[in-house]
């Protein structure tokens, strides 16, 4: 998004790592999707994302992300979880690839850096081993 709005101040591994503070990290969601929102209504006014729902997803991703335990509730928050966090990514992306596909000018190259693998490393390492927990933990 540094690259869509020519803001070279912004810090995408801060703002990501804004998600794991309390309150604040919310906040950011709801910005970061306003922005989305701005910059896809500029190639087509007639769609956008609605940041209050990213950022209501990310509270309901970050509640049932910071609370885990082997109780049969949990677990069921833990599927919760995974679901909303993948439908706000997918809700966001969604959005920020038709802003890419839709903005006049040269053709933007897509790309995935290191920083993107290992991100995608960690949360495919979390789900495995979350997965792999809740079917070899006790039986009750």
């Amino acid at each position: 998004m540094a690259r869509g709005t020519s803001d070279s101040g912004m810090q995408p591994i801060a703002h990501a790592l804004s998600i794991f503070v309390p309150v604040y990290g919310v906040w950011q969601a709801y910005r970061h999707f306003a922005l989305l929102d701005a910059l896809r209504r500029k190639v087509d006014p007639a769609h956008g994302v609605d940041a209050l729902t990213g950022a209501i997803g990310t509270g309901i991703w970050w509640l049932t992300f910071t609370h885990y335990s082997t109780e049969p509730i949990f677990q069921a928050l833990d599927a919760i979880e995974l679901a909303v966090g993948t439908a706000v990514i997918l809700y966001g992306q969604h959005a920020l690839n038709a802003y890419w596909r839709s903005r006049p000018g040269t053709p933007v190259e897509e790309r995935m850096n290191e920083v993107d693998w290992i991100a995608l490393g960690v949360a495919a390492s979390f789900a495995l081993l979350t997965l792999v927990g809740a079917l070899m933990g006790p039986a009750s």
